[in-house]
């Protein structure tokens, strides 16, 4: 969320925000000074001379709140900064009014900011173990972006992480939550930071220069970060790997969770487990080994399915050309079927045709919508018939949407009860022009 225009322009000149979160990031609440007040377009901005409310920053969301002064109530719905120094409260008035020189009581949410804090962390170590897996010396973020139920870290990697790789990640990451590691906060200068710490700092021609804030896990990451963090691994809790994919050409991202939202995860794997070991009468330990077993099964009966499809196909379609309109040479074909799918229905058209390239084949199929495929033999497509002559009369009568080529048109349309009167029209279109054709040719 960026600053109106006009708001960041009257914030020009202000002094730096004594930003209290950086003293001391478990701070919930605490007393400040109104230092500029800004009105628009029916949100209040507030500076306050020190603030605990966390500015969006490092991929973080700024914090949310309640901001209470000795006249009214305000909502804090987001907290930005302005060139790094000044913080903005965004507000929505809850009741009642303030000025500015009036002290606040600021009480953020807690739930949110602590979910960020553990993200954040466990952000660091999962980026650290990502690059201990891959064995990618110099891992850089390319993205972080930091929420209270998740995160995610963009990492420049150009080959896929594999499930094992990713498996791999997230025990390492747990192993480092369950050791209780300490996390330490310091600054320091950014040459000396990477004569220490080298490659790991993921340095890049981006990365400002000078007094440098560095987040050291120990003896696993350290990183140049602006974030909120937890002072323990353990306060993580647990770590759970969401997905991963490729963004871009040379960019992989990976989306976590942490704490609660990590557990909530896992209970939810645990109980489609149990619910699909039930599905299976199997017990939990072995339910994947009938799993198998029938996916096994089901790709048997899917190839036997086939086989008899492909042998329904034939019978269907030698059936329907004993029973083809005769005109001349030419043979026409139209049937209206609940049977057949639209798969199945282009398939017996397309082996009527083959069979006898002197045919033309119009199906009608009434499934969950009206399908309506009609194909044209080769002899009859050489001698100057174009079946996609008719799609623009098709997608009018069916009121749907299709399209084809000379030999095949297929359609989709939103009203049955226009499916008999397509039909009828194709039928007696395509039959004016047989005839016309065996005027010609006979």
């Amino acid at each position: 969320m960026s600053l109106p225009t006009q708001v960041a322009e009257e914030l020009r000149g202000l002094g730096p925000t004594h930003k209290l979160y950086y003293e001391d990031a478990y701070i919930r609440e605490f007393d400040s000074q109104v230092i500029k007040k800004i009105t628009f377009s029916g949100k209040i901005y507030l500076v306050l001379k020190a603030t605990a409310f966390f500015a969006e920053s490092g991929g973080q969301k700024g914090d949310s709140g309640i901001l209470i002064g000795p006249r009214g109530r305000f909502r804090v719905i987001n907290t930005i900064p302005v060139n790094e120094d000044v913080v903005v409260h965004v507000c929505e008035p809850i009741k009642g009014n303030i000025s500015e020189n009036e002290r606040v009581h600021g009480v953020i949410d807690w739930d949110k900011r602590y979910g960020r804090m553990r993200h954040h962390t466990a952000s660091h170590i999962v980026f650290a173990a990502t690059r201990e897996v891959l064995g990618v010396s110099r891992l850089i973020y390319m993205g972080v972006d930091v929420h209270e139920n998740w995160a995610r870290i963009d990492v420049n990697y150009d080959a896929p992480i594999t499930d094992e790789q990713l498996l791999r990640i997230e025990e390492l990451s747990n192993k480092i939550c369950l050791e209780n590691r300490p996390v330490r906060i310091f600054y320091m200068d950014r040459e000396e930071a990477e004569r220490i710490y080298g490659d790991k700092l993921g340095v890049t021609e981006v990365t400002p220069g000078g007094r440098v804030r560095v987040v050291e896990i120990k003896d696993w990451d350290v990183a140049l970060c602006s974030g909120t963090h937890v002072k323990s691994t353990a306060e993580i809790g647990m770590i759970k790997i969401l997905e991963r994919y490729k963004l871009e050409k040379g960019v992989q991202r990976i989306r976590l969770a942490a704490g609660l939202s990590a557990y909530k995860k896992f209970a939810d794997i645990v109980s489609r487990a149990f619910r699909t070991a039930r599905l299976l009468n199997a017990s939990l330990e072995d339910f994947d080994v009938k799993l198998e077993a029938l996916l096994k099964k089901h790709k048997e009966l899917e190839s036997r399915v086939k086989k008899i499809s492909k042998r329904l196909i034939r019978y269907e379609a030698e059936s329907l050309l004993q029973r083809a309109e005769k005109i001349g040479e030419y043979k026409l074909i139209a049937y209206k079927s609940s049977e057949f799918d639209p798969e199945t229905a282009r398939g017996i058209a397309l082996e009527a045709v083959r069979k006898d390239p002197s045919s033309v084949m119009i199906i009608g199929c009434i499934t969950d919508k009206p399908y309506l495929i009609a194909v044209a033999g080769k002899n009859l497509v050489e001698h100057g018939l174009k079946m996609n002559e008719f799609i623009e009369d098709l997608r009018d009568i069916l009121r749907g949407r299709g399209g084809g080529s000379p030999k095949i048109i297929q359609f989709v349309g939103e009203s049955f009860s226009k499916l008999d009167d397509a039909l009828i029209f194709l039928q007696t279109k395509i039959r004016s022009r047989v005839e016309d054709i065996t005027g010609r040719h006979g």
